[in-house]
């Protein structure tokens, strides 16, 4: 009964794919089986790394969709960031890493710090959505979700429309680092979005400063 009663929901209300707002079928679990092979993912050869050579010491760095405007990953993260779809979060954070444990990826990872947003836009939103990502990439990975040792002191503007100096402008001196809880730590950093990697980077910095033993980033998408 309870799954008649559901098949007439999903006929009536069906769930919409988020790449393409066609209704998902039986056995579709978040996205359509069309949006899934049409992801436009990153690849190992695609160097993530070397974006960041120069400015953050880090053993590794990933992303895992190619953001493009009006893309498949844009309408995902909007879903994820404005939309309250945090199952879909935690669903892409543990896409992200079945997909890179092919190559043993963040194997020695202790800690997931993701991003942190300031109080009052959490306020407002409700949730994370780095930490939504990270939650998912944690279940795969079997470690700890580190949400408060990483704080984000002052609340900076939104870097939409902002150039690349104005965007390391916006976010420096935005983080700091409370107790002693990374010391020695491995640790992944989780974003949602690399554009010019401003804010991965200012965190980043505060984090090696607390003295974490290894930094990695790890990101949804990457505007690169």
């Amino acid at each position: 009964m309870k799954k008649v009663l559901q098949d007439f929901v999903d006929l009536v209300f069906p769930n919409c794919c988020p790449g393409c707002d066609q209704p998902l079928v039986s056995g579709e679990k978040y996205i359509c089986t069309s949006c899934d092979l049409d992801l436009p993912l990153f690849d190992a050869k695609e160097d993530i790394l070397s974006y960041f050579a120069g400015r953050l010491e880090l053993s590794e760095a990933r992303a895992y969709l190619k953001f493009y405007s009006a893309g498949i990953a844009q309408k995902l993260l909007h879903h994820i960031k404005y939309k309250g779809d945090q199952d879909l979060g935690e669903f892409l954070g543990t896409m992200f890493i079945n997909h890179l444990n092919r190559d043993g990826v963040f194997s020695n990872i202790d800690v997931i710090i993701p991003v942190p947003l300031h109080k009052s836009k959490l306020r407002s939103r409700g949730y994370n959505q780095s930490e939504v990502l990270a939650k998912g990439m944690a279940e795969v990975l079997h470690i700890t979700v580190d949400s408060t040792s990483v704080i984000r002191v002052r609340k900076s503007e939104t870097q939409t429309r902002k150039d690349r100096a104005q965007r390391w402008q916006n976010v420096s001196g935005i983080f700091n680092v409370e107790g002693k809880a990374l010391e020695g730590k491995n640790v992944l950093l989780v974003d949602d979005v690399i554009t010019t990697g401003a804010t991965l980077e200012a965190c980043g910095e505060v984090i090696l400063a607390a003295g974490a033993g290894s930094l990695s980033i790890a990101a949804l998408a990457a505007a690169m």
